[in-house]
């Protein structure tokens, strides 16, 4: 897969800035012509008060997802006109989604392979993990869609926070109370993967495919 770097501008950065060459696509962060810099989360953002909730998380819980994966086009559809393939493609996807989840617990439209209630051996790795993903803001994002296939879960103030960790994309969507509070946001760092997978085998709980660093 070919990732795409972009450089985040302020609006006014953005008009202010003429054409300029672009980068090839896939170029690496480091040797683009950009400072690569990292920020904390906005205050009050959803980001934010997860990484403020850490200090005092209760009942951590880690989970292996398995991402929805949308299902081919029957091949007369290319045929069809643009608006009307698009419809079939939404009503497809909309009832794949449906499907997907149907008698299975999924979180975000994900479905949950396992858990594992985090112990006192495993608390700081996981903690790690998200602290890392929301601590640090970069000035860049990938042209990457996000596949989610690990979260982790906790309690804070009667509140229930889900953390959706794509370490393919570098990515993470937090949740609260069951409600997306803030989209697929850029990550800088996301701890160990692959003591995050230790945790799961450990438990004998199965890692979706492409779970793997």
């Amino acid at each position: 897969m070919v990732f795409v770097l972009f450089a985040a501008l302020s609006p006014a950065q953005a008009a202010d800035t003429a054409p300029v060459a672009q980068e090839p696509a896939g170029t690496p962060a480091e040797h683009q012509d950009f400072k690569i810099e990292a920020s904390p989360p906005e205050p009050g953002s959803a980001r934010a008060q997860a990484l403020a909730a850490l200090d005092t998380a209760e009942r951590l819980t880690l989970y292996s997802l398995q991402p929805w994966q949308p299902p081919e086009t029957p091949e007369a559809w290319s045929k069809l006109r643009s608006s009307e393939f698009s419809r079939r493609v939404r009503e497809l996807n909309d009832s794949s989604q449906r499907e997907w989840c149907h008698a299975h617990e999924c979180i975000d439209g994900n479905r949950v392979l396992g858990s594992v209630e985090v112990g006192a051996a495993d608390r700081a790795t996981v903690l790690q993990a998200l602290r890392d993903s929301f601590a640090k803001v970069p000035n860049f994002g990938f042209a990457c869609g996000a596949q989610y296939r690990h979260a982790v879960g906790f309690f804070d103030a009667g509140q229930h926070y889900q953390a959706l960790l794509c370490y393919h994309c570098g990515q993470v969507k937090i949740r609260v109370d069951g409600k997306d509070r803030s989209g697929d946001e850029q990550t800088y760092e996301m701890g160990d993967l692959r003591a995050i997978n230790a945790i799961l085998t450990r438990a004998g709980v199965r890692l979706s495919e492409g779970a793997e660093p």
